[in-house]
């Protein structure tokens, strides 16, 4: 009987990361796709931002949310991860907490732009011009805190699909597939800060994510591993 307790809470935590790593993916996608990301990646952002401003602020508290999930995975899975690897577990648990910092960054950039755009559109077309500058400033430096944060990103991903992998709560297949994605990440975002990079090699981590998340709300974890306590 006290097995298949065991067993059940192990399959139910799974399916509870499935459902927040889920609704933190859907939440992305909005984010990038329709709320933030038409209002950023454009010539004339400042006027964007300045027409849409509820729309920004709605996309902000929304990409904290984001962050606030990693983090509360991250505290949810902590006493599971830690009998696997006590380590790699505080681990994942520091950049999950790491990545909640650097979105408030972001975040704080962000909000900049939206006092400029408001102060831009006051000035006289006179001073426009003047003013173009220290806005490409902010976007830039929004651009880089973004990637940093991608790239930090790149890390926890990496210790949590490893766990997943020697745990075995999912298929190996599924967690290899996961831990190549990571990998693809961490050097993308090298190759873009010393090339140009690719968009397209995010798509795997989008693909297999998706694929490890409908696993977990299905199957939930593979509960017919005992967890041994690692020295």
């Amino acid at each position: 009987m006290k097995k298949r307790t065991v067993m059940y809470s192990i399959k139910k935590i799974g399916r509870i990361t499935g459902v927040l790593l889920l609704t933190q993916m859907v939440i992305g996608i909005l984010i990038n796709v329709s709320l933030l990301g038409p209002l950023i990646f454009t010539s004339d952002f400042i006027t964007k931002i300045s027409e849409n401003t509820n729309q920004v602020l709605v996309s902000v508290l929304l990409l904290i949310l984001t962050k606030t999930i990693g983090v509360g995975v991250a505290i949810l899975l902590f006493p599971t991860l830690k009998k696997l690897h006590r380590g790699l577990a505080f681990w994942y648990l520091s950049f999950s907490i790491i990545l909640f910092v650097i979105s408030i960054i972001d975040n704080t950039i962000i909000l900049s732009l939206v006092s400029f755009s408001q102060e831009y559109l006051k000035t006289g077309m006179q001073n426009i011009a003047n003013l173009e500058p220290l806005g490409n400033v902010l976007k830039g430096t929004r651009g880089w805190i973004h990637m940093m944060d991608i790239f930090v990103a790149s890390i926890p991903l990496f210790i949590f699909y490893y766990l997943m992998y020697i745990s075995k709560f999912v298929p190996r297949i599924l967690s290899s597939l996961c831990i190549f994605a990571a990998i693809l990440i961490f050097v993308n975002v090298l190759w873009t800060i010393f090339g140009t990079g690719s968009m397209y090699l995010y798509m795997p981590m989008a693909i297999t994510q998706l694929m490890f998340i409908t696993w977990l709300i299905i199957r939930g974890f593979n509960g017919s591993y005992k967890l041994q306590e690692t020295v």
